[in-house]
C-alpha cells in the first residue's frame, strides 16, 4: 500500500516523521531541496517537480490531504485531483468545507490522528 500526502510544503516534517513511524508514504516531495530553501528553482526544476508529483499521486492508493486553519492549498489541490482522476481513494484532513469531501472515494477526517489510524487500519486489511 502506498499513501500520497498533499499539503503546504512547510508540512513536510510530519509526513518524514510519519514516514519513520511507518506510514507508507510515497511522496518524493517530502525530501525535495524545494523544502529547504537549498536551491532556486528553474522552470525546468518545476516541470520535473511536478510531473512526478502528479505521478504518484496517481500511483498511490491513498491520497492523504491536509489542510490546516489559515492555509491556502495550491499544488495539495492539483494532487488530490489527479488521485481522484486515477480512481484511488482521498482522505481529507480539515475543518474546512470542501465541496470534495462528498465525493464517493472521499473521506473526511477531524485530524490527522484519526487519518492516519483509518489508512494503517486498511493497510492490516480491517475494513475503513
Amino acid at each position: 500500500m502506498k499513501v500520497y500526502c498533499c499539503s503546504k510544503a512547510r508540512h513536510a516534517p510530519w509526513w518524514r516523521a510519519l514516514r519513520a513511524a511507518g506510514l507508507p508514504i510515497a511522496a518524493d516531495w517530502i525530501d525535495s531541496p524545494l523544502n529547504s530553501g537549498e536551491i532556486d528553482p528553474t522552470p525546468d526544476f518545476w516541470r520535473k517537480h511536478w510531473e512526478i508529483c502528479v505521478e504518484q499521486a496517481t500511483a498511490a492508493d491513498v491520497c492523504l490531504f491536509v489542510d490546516k486553519p489559515g492555509e491556502n492549498q495550491c499544488g495539495a489541490i492539483a494532487e488530490l485531483g489527479a488521485s481522484l482522476a486515477s480512481g484511488k481513494q482521498a482522505f481529507i484532513v480539515s475543518e474546512n468545507f470542501w465541496s470534495i469531501e462528498h465525493h464517493p472515494r472521499c473521506r473526511k477526517f477531524p485530524d490527522l490522528e484519526s487519518a492516519v489510524t483509518a489508512i494503517m487500519a486498511r493497510k492490516a486489511g480491517e475494513r475503513c
